[in-house]
């Protein structure tokens, strides 16, 4: 009689503590669901913000150009700082290629705007229409129309990539 009962106890404890450990299992995998849930929240609020202000820099520096006022091309500077400032506060949540996507994108922005600029200061006659309207040039045409192929292809990657952790399709 007192095996039975040592047996059934035995049984209810590893039964009991079998229970324990599947409750507590799913409890942490919940609690991870939760923290992934809530960093995808962060990467694609940090990629929307990061999309938003490179926007901002590129059409700030276009319409500065076409506009040539001396107000929006002093404005250049601080649009620059906000877009590093950002990179910096946001990089917990952006993958290293995005960082370097976003850098390059900054980069051939100022470097197409240096271009124009230097050209129009010289005195020669610009037609930045394309600059302003995004239309395609032959890379042949210029350096600076290599700069804008390049923004044009890290314009393609950025909105690719944010796009696909929206979805769902990248974490």
């Amino acid at each position: 009689m007192i095996s039975e009962t040592l047996i059934v106890g035995g049984l209810t404890f590893v039964g009991t503590g079998l229970a324990t450990a599947a409750g507590f299992w799913q409890w942490q995998r919940a609690q991870a669901r939760e923290v992934r849930k809530e960093y995808r929240a962060q990467r694609i609020e940090a990629l929307r913000e990061v999309w938003e202000s490179l926007a901002d820099l590129e059409e700030g520096q276009r319409t500065s150009i076409m506009d040539r006022d001396a107000a929006a091309v002093a404005a250049g500077p601080e649009r620059v700082s906000r877009v590093n400032l950002l990179l910096l506060r946001r990089a917990p949540f952006l993958r290293l290629d995005e960082q370097q996507w976003a850098q390059s994108f900054m980069h051939h922005v100022i470097e197409i705007d240096t271009m124009v600029r230097a050209s129009m200061r010289d005195g020669n006659v610009v037609d930045v229409s394309w600059w302003i309207t995004s239309a395609p040039q032959p890379a042949e045409s210029s350096i600076t129309a290599i700069a804008a192929q390049e923004l044009r292809k890290l314009r393609v990657q950025l909105s690719d990539r944010y796009a696909a952790v929206v979805r769902g399709d990248l974490e």
